[in-house]
């Protein structure tokens, strides 16, 4: 089995933008195999754990788009991103992955579009229901690294 990290971020105070965690938490239940974290933002300090892993999976929510719709695209090392701050995008965690560990995981971001990013705590109706493609897509990924690296 590949070693995957999912890294969830997102603030699980601010409605849909929490739904990374709990689509994390489902993930907990469905890939026990899995690393799982979760995070208000990514920080040059999620590079270490990235750099031991085959894949990372970076779990977000979007706020702009149709309510509930899943998408997921890949995601490579991005150096022109990497700045000694404690805010980075995807591709700033794999670069920092590449110059400090000299490691390559493979990327991916699944974005869930949100509704609503007020203040509360409660996902929309649209986010609840797109837990369980969150959950498929991730494992849709893993599938097909394990895939990938077998007919190698």
């Amino acid at each position: 089995m590949e070693h995957v990290l999912v890294i969830a971020f997102g603030n699980p105070l601010r409605c849909d933008d929490g739904i990374a965690w709990q689509a994390a938490e489902e993930l907990r239940r469905t890939l026990p195999f899995a690393d799982i974290v979760c995070v208000h933002q990514l920080t040059p300090e999620l590079a270490e754990r990235a750099s031991s892993a085959d894949m990372v999976v970076f779990l977000d929510a979007a706020a702009s788009g149709i309510p509930g719709k899943v998408t997921c695209q890949a995601v490579s090392s991005q150096p022109a991103e990497v700045h000694l701050s404690h805010h980075l995008g995807p591709g700033g965690i794999l670069a920092l992955c590449d110059r400090l560990y000299a490691a390559k995981p493979s990327g991916f971001l699944i974005s869930v579009h949100g509704k609503c990013f007020h203040h509360g705590q409660e996902l929309s109706p649209a986010a609840v229901k797109a837990i369980p493609k969150v959950v498929a897509k991730v494992s849709e990924v893993v599938k097909y690294l394990s895939d990938v690296r077998g007919s190698v």
